[in-house]
């Protein structure tokens, strides 16, 4: 009985040292059956959440291209710094303007688009600026967004302004070498064969179109009427541009027309931003029902020019011009 006893006792470690040697076993295979599953799940999460995002953001992205190229003519993405999270990424980007043969920076916004958190663009017409409408009454009002560079205003000639802004005066204050853009408000409205015509040896980058509706223009007079002189003009935020190309003064209709199909094309784009949206299809609106949808056809009200201050300066007794206004100085 006793060696039975003993024999069991042997039995039973070793039993327990076969048991723990098999749980062992099957851990380590459980262990490595799950990496084998998950590491090919995790490889195929990976590429098809990459893939989701890029798509997402090139969405994001190209509504934030045709934004630009409509508010902010040869202005673009220059760098975007995004972090991808699931479905989705957020980060930074920044946007740039070539003006001439120099590019600068205006702003930085941050990017933020997914599946869960949507991809509407900001408002990025609304960038932080500094100034204050507590300006002295005695002075024009200073903009500069966060860049410093100055923001433009124009003068629209269907209105009997009690002032206008002249920063053409100002130019001999500024180096030789500095390059300046500038905005001409111009005497009447004029046609894109016109142009060239009045203004015939400075380089134009945008034409400022009379895309106002009527609501607008009488909104602009009452202002003028009730306000001081020289707080009532249209700020840069409210100008209707249409870039052109170096083209533009080799054949102004050709470049024109085509820069305006798209423009066109892109006021009447299906745009996840409700306000961008509704301000686009307004403007697209007010242009077609003054029968302004081709090239040849747009009342042009003022351009954007650029160069030295010894160029623009020669603008300085041109009777066509009735305002001007500096706004990137680089």
């Amino acid at each position: 009985m006793k060696k039975d006893n003993k024999e069991f006792l042997l039995n039973d470690k070793e039993l327990k040292k076969a048991y723990k040697k098999a749980k062992f076993f099957t851990i380590i295979r459980t262990i490595v059956i799950v990496i084998l599953v998950t590491i090919p799940l995790y490889i195929s999460f990976i590429k098809i959440n990459t893939r989701v995002t890029y798509k997402i953001g090139t969405e994001y992205y190209n509504e934030i291209k045709k934004i630009l190229e409509i508010t902010k003519p040869h202005s673009y993405i220059s760098q975007v710094n995004d972090i991808i999270g699931i479905f989705g990424a957020s980060g930074q980007y920044t946007v740039s303007k070539e003006l001439g043969y120099r590019s600068v920076e205006l702003y930085d916004e941050t990017s933020q688009y997914g599946l869960i958190s949507g991809f509407v663009p900001k408002r990025i017409l609304m960038y932080e600026t500094r100034g204050s409408s507590m300006h002295n009454l005695d002075e024009w009002p200073i903009s500069i967004d966060k860049s410093d560079n100055l923001k433009m205003i124009a003068f629209h000639p269907d209105i009997d302004y009690k002032e206008y802004k002249n920063d053409l005066a100002l130019l001999n204050k500024v180096d030789a070498d500095t390059l300046i853009e500038m905005t001409l408000s111009l005497d009447k409205k004029y046609k894109a064969n016109e142009i060239l015509e009045i203004l015939p040896n400075i380089n134009i980058s945008e034409l400022l179109i009379d895309g106002y509706t009527e609501e607008q223009i009488k909104k602009y007079k009452e202002e003028v009427s009730k306000n001081y002189s020289k707080s009532t003009f249209i700020s840069e935020s409210e100008f209707i541009r249409l870039g052109v190309s170096p083209m533009f003064r080799n054949d102004p209709i050709a470049d024109v027309s085509e820069r305006y199909e798209e423009m066109l094309n892109n006021l009447q784009s299906d745009y996840k931003s409700t306000f961008y949206k509704d301000k686009f299809n307004s403007i697209f609106n007010t242009l077609k029902s003054k029968d302004q949808l081709e090239g040849d056809a747009v009342d042009i009200i003022g351009v954007v020019v650029y160069g030295s201050s010894e160029e623009l300066q020669l603008l300085k007794e041109n009777p066509h011009i009735k305002a001007s206004s500096v706004g990137i100085v680089t």
